[in-house]
C-alpha cells in the first residue's frame, strides 16, 4: 500500500512531533546567524567565535554514542521533551545575556557547552521516532516530509533572522529559538505511544552502549558506511564551507555564493516530490553514489565558477543528500530492530560529526600549498575513489531492502 506525500500527517502523534520539529528547526535555523553576531558584538574576532563554535561542537561528538543508549533506554518521547526544555533553558540564559548587554565570551562557551552535550542525546532520539510514530508503508513519505520542511526553512530561518539582527539585535532572535524549544516540548506531550521493550536492557548506559557497538558489527554495514561518511564529511566541510568562500570571494562575491548555497536547499525540497514515487532495492549502492553527487560543487569550484553553473551543482547536491538520507533511513528501518535504532543512529552520527573538524583544519594548509582550486578537484577525485571502493565490497554492494519487518531482537544482541 502506498501513501500520499501528506498522509503521514494523518497520523495524530506524528502531526504533533512533526510541527514541533517545524517550530523548533525555525527557531534553530536562525540562531546561526544570531548567535555569530552576538560574538562579534563582543569581541571581533574570528578565534572568539571558534572558541564558541568549537565549545558546542566537542561535547556534541564525545557525547554521541552515550547519547544514543541513553535514547534507546528511555522513551524517546520523553528523552525529547527533556532535551528540548534543557536547551530553551539554555538559550533563554543566552539571549538574556545578550539583550542586557552582559554577556562575556565565557558565558556564550559554557552555554554552548551544555547545548552542545543536550544535542548529542536529543540527535539521535529525533532520528529514531519516525519508525515508532508510523507503519512501514508511511515512513518514506515522513522522511521526506521532514527533509522538505528543514530545507524550507534552512532558506528562510537565516534571512528572517538576518533582518531580526539587524533591527532589534541578535538577543531577541536567540530569545524567539529558545521560545520554539518550549513549543517543541509542550506539542511532544500530546504525542501518546506505548513503552518500547526494553526488557533485554543492559544494567547501565555504558552496557547498553556496548551491546548497540557489538550489534553494529555484527549487521556487517553500518562501520563501513560510516567511516564512508566520515571521509565525505571530511572532504565537503573542507573544501566546500572552507575553501568554497574564498574562492567565491575571487570570483562570484559573497552575494553568488550565498544564492549558489541556498541552491542545496532548493535541491531538497524539490527531490523530496520525485523521490516519493522511488522504490530503492540497493540502498548502500544508492548512498555512495549519492555521497559523489552531493560533492559534485567542488568540481566546479576546482574548474571555472559561474553563479549559475555553481547554483546548479548545488541544486544537484542537495538532490543527492535527499536521496542519501532517504536510503539510509529506509535501510535502518528495517534492518535495525526499534530497542537499537538511536544507537545505531548515534554511531553514523559520531563519525560525521568527528570529520567536520578534519577538514576544517586541515585544507588551508593543503590550500596554501597546492592551491585552492587544486585542491577542490583532489577532494573530487577523493570522493570518487572512496565510492568506488566502496562499491567493490561485498557489504555494501549486497545489502537489499525487501519490506520486510525490522527484526526482533535476540537475547546475544542485548
Amino acid at each position: 500500500m502506498s501513501s500520499s506525500r501528506l498522509s503521514p500527517l494523518a497520523a495524530p502523534a506524528f502531526r504533533y512531533f512533526f510541527i514541533g520539529q517545524v517550530v523548533n528547526r525555525a527557531g534553530s535555523s536562525m540562531a546561526g546567524v544570531a548567535l555569530a553576531f552576538a560574538v562579534l558584538d563582543i569581541d571581533d574576532s574570528a578565534s572568539a567565535l571558534g572558541w564558541v563554535l568549537a565549545a558546542s561542537s566537542v561535547p556534541t561528538v564525545v557525547f554521541m554514542l552515550l547519547g544514543g543508549a541513553i535514547a534507546d533506554r528511555l522513551p524517546r518521547a520523553l528523552v525529547l521533551r527533556g532535551c528540548n526544555l534543557v536547551q530553551g533553558v539554555t538559550q533563554a540564559l543566552t539571549a538574556g545575556l545578550v539583550i542586557s548587554g552582559h554577556a562575556e565570551i565565557w558565558h556564550l562557551v559554557v552555554l554552548q557547552a551544555v547545548a552542545g552535550t543536550v544535542f548529542a542525546v536529543s540527535y539521535p532520539a529525533f532520528l529514531g521516532m519516525v519508525p515508532i510514530l508510523l507503519p512501514v508503508e508511511e515512513r518514506q513519505a515522513a522522511f521526506l516530509l521532514i527533509g522538505q520542511a528543514t530545507s524550507a526553512l534552512g532558506i528562510l530561518g537565516p534571512a528572517v533572522s538576518g533582518v531580526l539582527v539587524a533591527t532589534v539585535g541578535p538577543g531577541w532572535a536567540l530569545a524567539v529559538d529558545a521560545a520554539t524549544y518550549f513549543v517543541a516540548a509542550a506539542l511532544l506531550l500530546l504525542v501518546r505511544l506505548p513503552a518500547g521493550d526494553r526488557s533485554q536492557a543492559k544494567a547501565s548506559v555504558i552496557g547498553d552502549f556496548v551491546a548497540g557497538w557489538a550489534f553494529a558489527r555484527q549487521l556487517g554495514w553500518v562501520i563501513p558506511a560510516s567511516c564512508a561518511a566520515l571521509v565525505f564529511n571530511a572532504l565537503v566541510s573542507g573544501a566546500i564551507n572552507v575553501l568554497g568562500p574564498v574562492i567565491a570571494d575571487d570570483t562570484i562575491g559573497s552575494e553568488g555564493w550565498g544564492l549558489a548555497r541556498s541552491g542545496q536547499a532548493v535541491g531538497v525540497f524539490v527531490a523530496a516530490f520525485f523521490l516519493a514515487k522511488v522504490t530503492v532495492t540497493a540502498p548502500m549502492k544508492v548512498i555512495m553514489i549519492a555521497f559523489v553527487g552531493w560533492c559534485v560543487p567542488m568540481l566546479v569550484l576546482g574548474t571555472h565558477v559561474t553563479v549559475w553553473v555553481l547554483s546548479a551543482s548545488f541544486v544537484l547536491a542537495g538532490a543527492a543528500l535527499s536521496l542519501l538520507d532517504l536510503s539510509w533511513n529506509l535501510l535502518v528501518q528495517e534492518k535495525v530492530p526499534e530497542a537499537m535504532l538511536s544507537r545505531i543512529m548515534a554511531i553514523d552520527g559520531f563519525f560525521s560529526f568527528v570529520a567536520t573538524p578534519i577538514g576544517l583544519v586541515a585544507v588551508g594548509p593543503l590550500a596554501a600549498a597546492f592551491g585552492a582550486g587544486q585542491v577542490e578537484l583532489a577532494c573530487f577525485a577523493t570522493a570518487v575513489l572512496v565510492a568506488a571502493f566502496a562499491l567493490t565490497r561485498r557489504t555494501i554492494t549486497d545489502v537489499r531492502l525487501t519490506g520486510a519487518p525490522p527484526p526482533q531482537l535476540a537475547s546475544q544482541d542485548v
